[in-house]
């Protein structure tokens, strides 16, 4: 009986050091954060990101991507946030269909940003069922502090680039 005993405890501490079979895990999402600017960026005004990058896209699908946009001025500025049209598209992509400029919609296309602020902008692209766009294609958001004078006026811009399923 002893003997029974034993061998019990031994069969049990062996197979307790085997692997045991086990559904997969799912490892967790990890957040990514946002890098802040470094300090000479503060006073310079500039968007963020340069590239958005949506892959996968249909007629009927919906895309959404906050862009940043900062004041670098020491004075409170007013900025035009709008769809534009490229000038030259990047290698391997066409300019967007013409009816694109009204599947993206713009959350605040007139920001007023304070003297070295930062503000976040929605920007949507809705893609109608019965669209039809090129396999890819591009088109720009462009952000333009309506403030400026002079004849030199800065326009920054955002590329778009979208790959259809």
């Amino acid at each position: 009986m002893k003997w029974l005993v034993a061998l019990i405890l031994v069969a049990g501490l062996l197979l307790a050091g085997c692997p045991q079979p086990s559904e997969p895990t799912v490892p967790e999402p990890t957040a990514v954060e946002t890098p802040t600017p470094p300090p000479e960026l503060y006073d310079k005004t500039w968007i963020s990101p340069g590239k958005v990058e949506v892959g996968n896209f249909y007629p009927g699908a919906r895309a959404e991507y906050m862009i940043s946009i900062h004041n670098g001025s020491d004075e409170p500025a007013e900025f035009s946030v709008s769809y534009r049209v490229t000038d030259n598209t990047t290698e391997g992509y066409e300019p967007a269909p013409p009816e694109a400029e009204g599947w993206v919609t713009i959350e605040d296309p007139a920001p007023v940003l304070a003297a070295k602020a930062t503000r976040e902008v929605l920007i949507v692209l809705e893609m109608p069922g019965d669209a039809e766009a090129p396999p890819k294609w591009e088109f720009w958001i462009a952000a333009k502090d309506v403030t400026q004078t002079g004849m030199v006026q800065t326009e920054l811009a955002c590329r778009w680039l979208v790959v259809m399923k």
